[in-house]
């Protein structure tokens, strides 16, 4: 099976990459408004599971624009040499993509994106998107293409709005598992937004959505109203009551219908070291109706920054804790650690039912003004409620090291470790050791 390859420091602006992947050397912080065209390209020797492989990685970074519009490009192709997975002795690895457009002006602005990513299932750990996705363990790979259009107006007006389009193509290649469903999903939304007075912001909303799988398929609808209310100054209060539909059809003719209402409220209290919050929501769902109430803080200090959220789940009459964590701190000027805990109630296409908990937490330091060394570690568990998936949890580890050589070389080194199980006793060890020297060219600048 093809494994991800050591990225380099253009491939660190990529949406959706491997965030465990290797960096290389970053001598300094760039403006992210400033024009920037960059190339890396390189060579490295890895070692994945007892095997020697060569990998050139090829990264492409283009950024442009003005005050009202960017554009920004970034392109990852890795290529493998005498990978023992792949029909040929030189193939294309894990390749990635993305197109971003944007243009706004002070009352108004427009988005557009593409993207495309292709990956080894049993990497799907490493991706930061995939919070509402079931844990999954197969030998498969998966190729994901996305668009989305999104356009706003009247943002500070008594009258607004906005639409989105999006469209998602997942194939899966390889696969053993049953559940792992080609699909197509299009949705769109749209809201209007009304200021009767400065201190309410009503709107009406309408969303729908629909899968075609080549095996089960999957609509919804939802349309309501709501309302953002000033209730006095360090006080804000959001409602939303809305109407949902949702239809499922599986491959056997078997349909799962469920119609009712959902209902929304969060409430904001500012305070001088950050924000108290609250908040509820109940959504009806085919397996059963799932209700969710947290509470939350936020503390802004001068060293650190922590965010928590605290709560339970109800879904079939059973009562789950679920709860957020995030904690973030510059120990030095040359040093940061992030860590971040979080539990939560999540539902896939097919309308399955599971409880994830994902763990992350990062540490990089800068050892010298040429030279850094970060570490990482995640963990990520889905216990399923409803549905025949089989429970499964995964645990990353990487190492990696970066030195800046003169000429815009750098040397890069590190080692990669993933550790998966399912509740049926299957296992999945990766591991992985490389060396190499990568090589950036700078444009527009």
């Amino acid at each position: 099976m093809r494994r991800g390859t050591a990225t380099t420091t253009a491939a660190a602006g990529l949406a959706g990459l491997l965030a465990l992947l290797p960096l290389g050397a970053q001598s300094q912080e760039t403006d992210p408004s400033a024009p920037e065209a960059r190339l890396t390209i390189g060579q490295q020797i890895a070692v994945e599971d007892g095997d020697l492989i060569g990998i050139t990685p090829l990264d492409l970074n283009l950024r442009t624009g003005s005050r009202v519009q960017t554009i920004q490009f970034s392109l990852s192709a890795p290529f493998r040499l005498h990978d023992p997975d792949e029909d040929k002795s030189f193939a294309l690895g894990d390749p990635q993509a993305r197109l971003l457009l944007r243009r706004g002006a002070r009352n108004s602005a427009i988005e557009a994106e593409l993207g495309y990513r292709e990956n080894d299932l049993d990497e799907e750990i490493l991706f930061d998107d995939l919070s509402n996705e079931f844990v999954t363990l197969d030998g498969g790979r998966v190729a994901q293409t996305d668009a989305r259009l999104t356009y706003v107006f009247g943002r500070e007006a008594k009258l607004g709005g906005e639409f989105g389009l999006s469209w998602i193509r997942r194939d899966y290649s390889g696969t053993t598992d049953p559940d792992l469903d080609d699909s197509e999903t299009r949705s769109g939304n749209v809201a209007f937004y009304l200021e009767p007075t400065p201190l309410v912001r009503a709107r009406i909303l309408a969303e729908a959505s629909r899968t075609d799988g080549e095996v089960n398929d999957s609509r919804s609808d939802r349309y309501g109203v709501g309302a953002s209310l000033q209730v006095d100054k360090l006080t804000n209060l959001d409602v939303e009551l809305a109407r949902t539909h949702i239809r499922r059809e599986e491959g056997d003719g078997t349909v799962e219908q469920a119609e009712g209402p959902s209902l929304r409220l969060g409430l904001t209290r500012s305070r001088p070291l950050g924000d108290w919050s609250l908040s509820f929501g109940s959504d009806p769902g085919t397996a059963g109706r799932r209700e969710n109430f947290n509470i939350g803080r936020t503390l802004e200090l001068r060293r650190f920054t922590l965010t928590g959220q605290v709560g339970v789940t109800r879904f079939q009459d059973n009562y789950d804790p679920i709860f957020q964590i995030a904690y973030n701190q510059k120990l030095t000027e040359m040093s940061q650690v992030q860590a971040s805990l979080r539990r939560a109630a999540v539902t896939d296409n097919d309308g399955d039912e599971a409880l994830n908990t994902d763990i992350t937490a990062n540490y990089s330091r800068q050892i010298s003004a040429v030279s850094s060394i970060a570490a990482n570690i995640r963990y990520r568990e889905s216990e399923v409620q409803s549905g025949d998936r089989e429970d499964a949890r995964s645990v990353s580890f990487g190492l990696d090291y970066s030195r800046a050589l003169p000429n815009d070389f750098s040397l890069v080194a590190g080692a990669n470790v993933i550790r998966s199980k399912d509740s049926d006793g299957t296992h999945d060890d990766e591991e992985r050791v490389y060396l190499g020297v990568n090589r950036s060219f700078s444009f527009l600048r």
